[in-house]
């Protein structure tokens, strides 16, 4: 009767079923609980063990490799830039707001001129602490029978926690019997000779902290290398050391010159010049305090002799590093120049490196290079420049035989010769 009623009302109902959640069953959660818990803790004793046991092992071997491959790094100029890139806002406008409040008191007077000095003064000081005396003795005797000394200013390049190394000239140390090494509050102390650029003659010593007592140690520093590259012409500019040929010696003066340069072997270096009156040994600083050029008279052009000269730091960092470490220089044997595209306009001569001469006796001259070719590809790399020269050179190792495109001038104009050059070492 209902079903038919149901039909009469055109309702329908069906049968509804209701899904139920399947009780947990919480012995064996617990049991399961239970089995993790039991298998992390032996794993983690396990572990613990075995860290136990291995770690003094490693943590051994890792420091006898640190005693032993301390390398000496130089930072060089794009690290250096992009941590002056990352100053806090905050230390920009608090840099803003000095400045804008030493506008405020400016004024020409004596007393004006006179605090300009002495702030410079306090920048060169800084890098006293790093400035050192190098003094070479030969063991030949006057008729004091005093053994025979000569001097030249040093810097402390690098500080590997073991060993300080001195960045000087050459000259200081060839054929001498013992060298050693003054500090800034006067202490001496005996340092060895490391390795020697002959192309710009930069050398390094190296001193043992053993050597050095510890109330020295604490009052000595390494030097800041700053970014020559971003010297300018006018620029004002410090010499330290003892660049008018007595010892801690100081000048002011500006840069005349940031452009030039100077050919060497396989090489070419950046020179800046100055109007600073001098002719011995030291380091030209910016207003910062940071070191951007070691003075090199024999580098000095035409008639700038007298006047202070220095190797530009950003193009000798990778060398320091280089000599630092101990390491070899790769030696082919050229000396060269930048043919621009200005110049191949105007003279007809491909791009590249044109040769000026080549060392007696170099790898070079044993595969065939000659004075005049213009060098324009090295182990496979295009070459417009000195600059990418190097470079490629640095790429490779002494011993590694490489193919040197150059162009030669024909009766009928220039062709290209090929050579496979085996490398040397310095």
């Amino acid at each position: 009767m209902d079903e038919k009623k149901n039909k009469e009302d055109g309702s329908y109902e069906f049968i509804k079923e209701t899904i139920k959640k399947k009780p947990l069953d919480r012995k064996k959660m617990w049991k399961a609980a239970g089995v993790l818990a039991g298998a992390g803790a032996i794993f983690g004793l396990t572990a613990a063990l075995v860290f136990a046991v291995v770690e003094p092992q490693i943590s051994q071997a890792v420091e006898n490799k640190k005693r032993t491959e301390q390398k000496v790094e130089i930072p060089t100029d794009e690290e250096t830039e992009k941590k002056e890139e990352q100053q806090t806002d905050a230390g920009i406008a608090a840099e803003d707001i000095s400045e804008s409040e030493e506008g405020e008191q400016s004024g020409l007077s004596i007393d004006n001129y006179s605090e300009m000095y002495k702030e410079v003064l306090k920048k060169a000081d800084k890098i006293k602490e790093a400035m050192v005396t190098v003094i070479g003795v030969k063991s030949d005797e006057d008729w004091f029978q005093t053994p025979y000394e000569s001097q030249m200013s040093g810097v402390i390049v690098a500080d590997n926690g073991q060993e300080l190394y001195v960045l000087t000239q050459y000259g200081i140390v060839k054929n001498v019997d013992r060298i050693q090494v003054q500090f800034c509050d006067d202490t001496v102390v005996d340092a060895r000779f490391l390795k020697s650029d002959t192309s710009t003659g930069l050398t390094i010593l190296k001193i043992s902290d053993s050597e050095i007592e510890s109330d020295t140690r604490s009052k000595i520093g390494t030097a800041v290398l700053g970014n020559s590259y971003s010297a300018e012409q006018g620029e004002p500019v410090i010499a330290v050391g003892s660049p008018m040929e007595y010892k801690d010696s100081i000048g002011f003066g500006i840069l005349t010159s940031v452009t030039n340069s100077v050919s060497k072997i396989d090489a070419e270096y950046g020179i800046l010049t100055t109007d600073i009156v001098g002719s011995e040994s030291g380091v030209l600083l910016n207003t910062e305090g940071e070191l951007i050029g070691v003075i090199a008279q024999s580098f000095a052009l035409g008639d700038s002799k007298n006047m202070v000269t220095g190797l530009a730091i950003s193009q000798i960092k990778e060398l320091i590093e280089t000599l630092s470490n101990n390491q070899s220089i790769v030696y082919m044997g050229v000396t060269g120049e930048t043919i621009t595209p200005q110049i191949s306009e105007k003279k007809g001569i491909p791009k590249g490196v044109f040769v000026e001469s080549v060392e007696v006796d170099s790898p070079a001259m044993q595969a065939g290079i000659q004075n005049a070719d213009v060098i324009t590809e090295v182990n496979g790399e295009k070459i417009e420049s000195m600059k990418e020269y190097q470079q490629q050179l640095k790429a490779c190792n002494s011993g590694d035989t490489i193919k040197v495109k150059a162009m030669r001038q024909a009766t009928e104009g220039y062709v290209e010769v090929t050579f496979d050059v085996t490398l040397g070492a310095l």
